[in-house]
């Protein structure tokens, strides 16, 4: 009975979508976007273009709007698409985080923080948002608050987790420019 627990268990995990993005949290893997001084995941370049992989969780609107951000780094205009969106939609956490991640990159930490802040209410093990909550940390020289991020990540996310890593590069490169 163990052993057809155990294999249920790892079929289940293996028909998982590994690069599920945004999907509300939990552990889920993808590559999460931005930039946090460095890279973290998706484009991994210096620009932190913000890849998303998967789009679980994800009405036609969001999706459009990802797309946006993700395809054309049109943030500005994500921007605006996603202040509708989230007063139209104000239970959907992958709103607040897209909202988040698109105010981070055009450097409205404050807002960012405002969003990021308000997605955890909604849903307090959303990966993708601790994770570029992190990379706001650091961007913000809150070293300690990413580390927090980071250890919250550590405890929800099992396996498959970009997120987890992502924010484990964006710190190592933090601490090594900072010589922490």
């Amino acid at each position: 009975m163990k052993n057809i627990l155990f294999l249920l268990s790892i079929l289940l995990c293996l028909n998982l979508p590994v690069s599920a993005k945004n999907d509300g949290g939990g552990s889920s893997g993808g590559s999460s976007g931005g930039s946090s001084g460095g890279s973290s995941g998706g484009s991994s370049g210096s620009d932190g273009g913000g890849e998303y992989t998967g789009y679980s969780g994800y009405d036609k609107e969001l999706k459009r709007i990802l797309h946006e951000i993700e395809k054309k780094e049109n943030y500005a205009g994500a921007l605006k698409d996603l202040e509708v969106y989230v007063y139209e939609n104000p239970q959907n956490a992958n709103g607040w985080n897209l909202i988040g991640f698109a105010s981070r990159k055009l450097g409205k930490y404050e807002d960012a923080e405002l969003y990021y802040k308000t997605g955890l209410e909604i849903n307090p093990t959303h990966d993708d948002i601790l994770a570029y909550q992190g990379e706001l940390y650091l961007e913000t020289n809150r070293y300690d608050l990413a580390l927090s991020n980071l250890e919250k990540l550590s405890e929800i996310c099992v396996f498959n987790c970009d997120e987890k890593v992502e924010l484990s590069k964006a710190i190592e490169l933090y601490e090594s420019e900072n010589n922490l």
